[in-house]
């Protein structure tokens, strides 16, 4: 039974939800900030200690109002409702915090911000589903199954949203039914929209549960005819019953199957699986700060673990003797021979490989290496990884990392033998708890 209770936040949790005291128990909830007074509902019988705002009555001087109007049931944007200002200070203290966590003692240096706070994501990736026997389109609800109907996002391009709803009218118009997960039921199961802001490409990926799409080429005529500014359609087919977005088979329906974007003049093509980063802005802050903070020599050779498409590795290729890129996804790592080949470099290579177990490998056989650049997922580098780093004994590591939890716990494993001499801040995710962070660390 869910009761409604009046509170004072005292702070914030590592995804931005305030928190509140009721008894010896701490509570949680979304949209509210340190210090406000609060109606608040609580199921007290639940096994998470999760409430939700019902009304605020003492509001923070932080406090803005969000311009989304499904900000509270969405979940995608944790900070919305804080001035740019709570938002460094958020973001600055969960660093801090991770790192006071696994007594790791390093000042930040730098904290760069975005001057675009909305419209800056290149990538949008929407679920069609039937709510009420009514086709919507939209977000998952943050930790749940449950689609959020979505009419814009202020994070997205205004073209990534008219491409979204126009393709669900498509839907209407030509009786293409959407996915059931429960019955299994229905074609298209999600939309993958990727653009580049340089060269004004985007990529469409259309995710049905079945090969056979009845109207397929007529679908694609559409979109070509309402979107001249869509330059490739794919049609990825993922028959899983998981909640996994892309599935193993595709086949390109119009155009070359990917979309080229540049970065500081190097061109990079991107497919429907390439990881890429999403804000384009700050990415160019990122890796010009990855590429500063390394200083190689141009004797040097380096690896690149986590490697992507290769943008950090090609864009330090001037720099260094050689660059070896390592990445598991086997899109990326043909993307990135492309790249590397269409840009004239020389002095890279890529291997398809885990990255624990080609580190591990390069261990064994006591291959000599200068530096290291690593861009884990949000979970971080293993311990295998990282043991064998200290065993290769790269003069230099630079740690991109994107969750300041997972960086600490890492860099304790690396402070055994080496020192943290730098740390910056990149705000990439603007309005979300995310932070970027790029750290140098040097042999002791």
């Amino acid at each position: 039974m869910a009761k409604r209770i009046n509170v004072v936040c005292s702070g914030l949790n590592d995804v931005g939800s305030g928190l509140f005291r009721v008894g010896k128990k701490v509570y949680s909830a979304p949209n509210l900030l340190p210090g406000e007074e609060a109606i608040v509902e609580v199921e007290f019988e639940k096994k998470f200690n999760n409430a939700r705002v019902v009304k605020i009555l003492k509001p923070s001087k932080n406090r803005i109002q969000p311009k989304c109007d499904i900000f509270e049931k969405c979940g995608g944007c944790q900070l919305l409702h804080m001035n740019n200002n709570a938002q460094k200070d958020f973001k600055i203290n969960s660093v801090k915090d991770a790192f006071k966590e696994y007594n790791l003692k390093k000042d930040i240096d730098e904290y760069i911000s975005a001057s675009k706070i909305y419209q800056y994501r290149n990538k949008m990736q929407v679920a069609y589903r039937y709510i009420n026997n009514k086709l919507v389109y939209g977000f998952y609800e943050e930790g749940s199954h449950r689609i959020i109907p979505l009419n814009k996002c202020i994070v997205q391009s205004e073209i990534q949203n008219k491409i979204a709803r126009f393709i669900l009218e498509l839907m209407i118009k030509m009786k293409i039914t959407a996915y059931n997960e429960d019955k299994r039921t229905g074609l298209l199961r999600f939309v993958l929209i990727k653009e580049s802001f340089k060269t004004k490409e985007i990529l469409v990926v259309l995710v049905t549960s079945s090969n056979v799409f009845g109207g397929r080429n007529e679908f694609v005529r559409e979109i070509r005819n309402k979107f001249p500014e869509v330059t490739s359609i794919v049609q990825n087919i993922n028959t899983r019953k998981t909640s996994i977005i892309l599935g193993d088979e595709e086949r390109v329906l119009y155009g070359k199957g990917y979309i080229e974007d540049t970065i500081l003049d190097l061109k990079f093509k991107i497919s429907s699986k390439t990881f890429y980063q999403i804000n384009p802005e700050q990415t160019i802050k990122l890796y010009s700060k990855a590429i500063e903070y390394a200083n190689f020599k141009d004797t040097d050779k380096v690896i690149d673990a986590y490697c992507g498409v290769g943008t950090i590795g090609m864009m330090l290729s001037k720099h260094v003797r050689e660059i070896i890129g390592v990445e598991s996804n086997k899109q990326s790592v043909n993307n990135a021979i492309i790249n590397a080949k269409e840009n004239n470099i020389n002095n890279i290579k890529f291997v398809c490989d885990d990255a624990t177990n080609y580190i591990f490998s390069l261990a064994k056989e006591q291959v000599k290496i200068d530096g290291l650049i690593m861009d884990p997922p949000r979970s971080g580098s293993t311990e295998v990884f990282l043991e064998s780093v200290l065993k290769l004994k790269p003069k230099k590591i630079v740690y991109v990392s994107c969750n300041p939890t997972t960086l600490a716990r890492d860099l304790k494993v690396l402070v055994k033998d080496y020192e943290i001499k730098k740390l910056a801040l990149v705000d990439m995710f603007v309005n979300t708890f995310h932070i970027e962070s790029v750290v140098l660390l040097e042999q002791r």
